[in-house]
């Protein structure tokens, strides 16, 4: 009987957690294209962070990108991937298969670019980088 109203607590606990108000957070339609090194970015992606919200990452294919991300004045973050070169641990490798982002700081974790993300649009943010 006990177990029985610990798990009705609980459950009764978890329903009311999900039946708060609505979220605040308004997503706004971005675009955009990217430039990796005077051209088309072929692949990566984009990431529009904005504090105490969620981050909005949007993949970039042929050097453009589109999708949706919080209203608001955005830090911007842009990654390119290739494969990341064999580390081998005994006679084991331990990252077969996995990516590394080959775009410098600057863009990503200690990256400077902005974007003001507003209701009255169009929200359309071009960005250039270089690999080096």
């Amino acid at each position: 009987m006990l177990r029985c109203m610990l798990t009705l607590v609980c459950v009764l606990s978890i329903c009311a957690v999900g039946c708060g108000p609505a979220s605040s957070v308004k997503m706004r339609a971005v675009k955009g294209q990217v430039k990796l090194d005077g051209k088309p970015m072929p692949n990566g992606e984009i990431q529009f962070e904005i504090p105490g919200k969620v981050p909005a990452t949007i993949p970039i294919k042929d050097g453009a990108y589109s999708g949706n991300a919080p209203e608001g004045k955005a830090r911007v973050e842009i990654r390119a991937y290739k494969p990341a070169a064999p580390v081998k641990m005994g006679n084991d490798i331990v990252n077969q298969g996995s990516m590394e982002n080959y775009l410098p700081a600057r863009y990503n974790s200690s990256s400077t670019f902005t974007a003001d993300i507003s209701a009255s649009g169009p929200n359309e943010f071009n960005f250039e980088v270089t690999s080096k």
